[in-house]
């Protein structure tokens, strides 16, 4: 699929599944070359959801980062939300801060909202018209051969969607990969890292950030580490911590 939709007789037909941060950029990139995009999702919509599922800690956005939102049109909607860090900042055992420049002095990237910047993109990809978004439609099978997809539904209904290409973007236990391994000759290896995964915040004081805004906090201790970003919460401004 080297040609645009728009360079041949009939729109060819991109599935998207996972509508993730992922899933939602590839879903504006196809449709702005005017293929016809079907996304599906297993969660529901999220923009509508009173409970996000997943990981909330706020995503560091860099220089290739802002590159790919240019090229759909939305980096300065989601630079004017994010925040500067223009260093890291090392926590040593005796509370000691040294920070480490990301570049040059006018050099940074920003925290953003990771739950917000999904919601952004979703909402762009549903302004093209060639744009579809499936929600609550959980993958169950395809061929790699036809392109034909089975999605099961909330009620116990089936779907079947035909697609020229299949695009998987659903994560770490992807149900496309998951037919793949079906196919005869089809390596795949999987490792776990003996670590575990923790959110907590830190809220905002008076008002104000608890700890220094403008940098990615890191705590290095040896087999582990803890770091903390600067998020615009509902509480004014927090720091979010990951360990």
């Amino acid at each position: 699929m080297e040609e645009s939709a728009a360079s041949q007789g009939e729109k060819k037909v991109v599935a998207v599944v996972g509508c993730g941060l992922v899933g939602a950029l590839n879903a504006c990139f196809f449709a702005k070359r005017g293929f016809q995009v079907e996304v599906f999702e297993t969660r529901e919509d999220i923009r509508k959801a009173k409970v996000v599922r997943g990981r909330s800690i706020n995503l560091a956005l860099s220089h290739r980062g802002r590159q790919a939102l240019k090229h759909v049109g939305m980096e300065q909607k989601i630079v004017s939300k994010g925040i500067p860090m223009h260093a890291r900042m090392i926590h040593s055992l005796s509370g000691k801060q040294s920070p480490i420049p990301y570049g040059r002095k006018s050099q940074y990237i920003l925290s953003v909202d990771r739950t917000d910047l999904n919601k952004e993109l979703l909402t762009e990809a549903d302004t093209y018209p060639n744009t579809n978004l499936n929600f609550d439609h959980k993958l169950q099978d395809w061929s790699a051969e036809t392109g034909l997809m089975t999605f099961g539904r909330p009620d116990g209904s089936q779907t079947e969607v035909q697609a020229d290409l299949i695009v998987g973007c659903d994560g770490a236990f992807s149900a496309v990969r998951k037919q793949f391994l079906r196919h005869s000759r089809f390596n795949y290896s999987q490792t776990y890292i003996p670590h575990g995964y923790m959110e907590l915040t830190m809220p905002a004081q008076n008002g104000e950030f608890a700890m220094k805004p403008n940098y990615l906090h890191i705590w290095p201790r040896n087999t582990f580490m803890m770091i903390a970003l600067p998020n615009l919460g509902r509480n004014m401004g927090y720091l979010q911590i990951v360990f």
